[in-house]
């Protein structure tokens, strides 16, 4: 910007009328200052439903969770019967396949 335009804009900004503030600016904000609730004491119960508010998941959302956490307890806790480290030639998972084959 060159000096000619710094000089208007800074005219245009002179121009410009501003409202002054009202009087009883100062008490409308104290005002609505003690509308804003403080800062409470900390209790565990509050905080953890606070927790659970904000990291709010939709229903399906729990119902992938909750799958999820079954499937991995499921599975980690089934015996290891179709398992073998001994036979590594592929019979023990055509085996494990083969009793599936029945339920359909």
């Amino acid at each position: 910007m060159d000096r000619n335009d710094d000089q208007k804009l800074d005219s245009m900004l002179h121009s410009r009328r501003s409202q002054a503030a009202s009087s009883d600016l100062a008490a409308r904000i104290i005002h609505k200052a003690q509308a804003v609730p403080q800062i409470q004491r900390f209790f565990l119960w509050q905080s953890l439903r606070q927790l659970f508010i904000e990291l709010h998941l939709p229903k399906p959302g729990y119902v992938l969770a909750i799958a999820l956490v079954l499937g991995m307890f499921l599975g980690f806790s089934t015996a290891p019967q179709y398992f073998s480290t001994t036979n590594s030639d592929g019979a023990s998972a055509q085996s494990f396949l083969a009793d599936d084959e029945g339920l359909l």
